[in-house]
């Protein structure tokens, strides 16, 4: 009996962990999203208008997040915002790199 009830309790603990790690986990792939658009503003792979557009993008998964997390974020809504943050960081990585972006560098000629 003993031995089920400390069960029991880990179990609990981590059912109520999992959420906060999730969390966690989430706010970390914002703050490197912002990161990467800051960076490629910095270093001139992204221009002001693109970046604008990203974090537009990025604002709007915060808010989702926010709602997801004051209705008590359920794993399929993790998911969805995780997938969200996957597209946004194939699209920073895309305006990042785009052809127009590297050719900028090389004289006219090259065109």
């Amino acid at each position: 009996m003993k031995r089920l009830l400390t069960v029991a309790i880990a179990a609990s603990a981590l059912t109520a962990a999992v959420p906060a790690l999730a969390q966690t986990y989430l706010d970390d792939r914002a703050s490197q999203a912002d990161q990467r658009i800051d960076n490629g503003v910095s270093d001139g792979s992204l221009s002001v208008s693109e970046a604008e557009t990203l974090r537009a993008r990025l604002h709007d998964i915060e808010r989702l997040q926010d709602r997801y997390q004051a209705e008590g974020m359920a794993s399929w809504q993790s998911r969805d915002v995780n997938r969200r943050y996957d597209n946004l960081s194939s699209q920073i990585y895309n305006m990042r790199h785009d052809e127009y972006r590297y050719r900028r560098d090389y004289d006219d000629d090259t065109w």
